[in-house]
C-alpha cells in the first residue's frame, strides 16, 4: 500500500462522531501509520480547518470549499475521506 492510500485510509476509519472533536486525534494514531503519514494527515487537517474555507456568510458554503480545496489539493484522497476530514473540521468551526 502507498503512502498516499495509508493516510486516504486512515482517515476514512473514524466512525464515533458522538465525539468528533476527537477526529484528528484517533486519526493520527491509526495502526501502521508513519511519521510521514502522519504529518501528511495533520497537513490535510490543517487545510480543512482553514479559515479561508470557513469565514463565510452562511456555514454551508464552508463545508463546500474545505471538500474543494481538499479535492483540488489532494486528489488522491477518497471521497469518504474527504468528507470525514470536513465533518471533522466543521465540529471545529462551529
Amino acid at each position: 500500500m502507498n503512502s498516499n492510500q495509508q493516510v486516504s485510509e486512515a482517515l476514512e476509519q473514524f466512525s464515533d462522531w458522538a465525539m468528533p472533536w476527537a477526529y484528528v486525534r484517533e486519526t493520527l494514531a491509526a495502526k501502521g501509520l508513519t511519521v510521514k503519514n502522519a504529518a501528511l494527515v495533520e497537513e490535510v487537517w490543517r487545510e480543512a480547518n482553514s479559515s479561508t474555507h470557513w469565514m463565510q456568510p452562511s456555514f454551508e458554503s464552508g463545508t463546500g470549499l474545505a471538500c474543494a480545496a481538499l479535492k483540488t489539493k489532494y486528489s488522491w484522497l477518497s471521497e469518504l475521506a474527504i468528507n470525514n476530514v470536513v465533518r471533522g473540521a466543521s465540529y471545529m468551526w462551529k
